[in-house]
């Protein structure tokens, strides 16, 4: 199962999932509850913002290096598959 967020521009693609929905082949899941703040939303507070870069701190990272490798690999499996 994969995972997607998006942000929808107009009624036409909301129907035109919910569509997709009716037929089974995905599921919306409402509502989103995003603690990303690469995308657009709400403000957030000072608080919010210090626990935020606090998390990331702490937050596992891998080298540019293992990262591109990773990538890589993951984009000959997704040409491979088509998915």
């Amino acid at each position: 199962m994969e995972t997607l967020t998006i942000k929808l521009t107009g009624k036409k693609a909301l129907e035109a999932l919910r569509e997709l929905e009716e037929q089974h082949l995905i599921e919306i899941i409402e509502p989103l509850v995003s603690d990303s703040l690469a995308l657009p939303g709400n403000e957030i507070s000072e608080q919010d913002f210090r626990k935020w870069v606090e998390r990331s701190e702490t937050a596992p990272s891998v080298s540019l290096n293992e990262a591109q490798m990773r990538w890589e690999i993951r984009k000959k499996n997704i040409q491979n598959t088509g998915k």
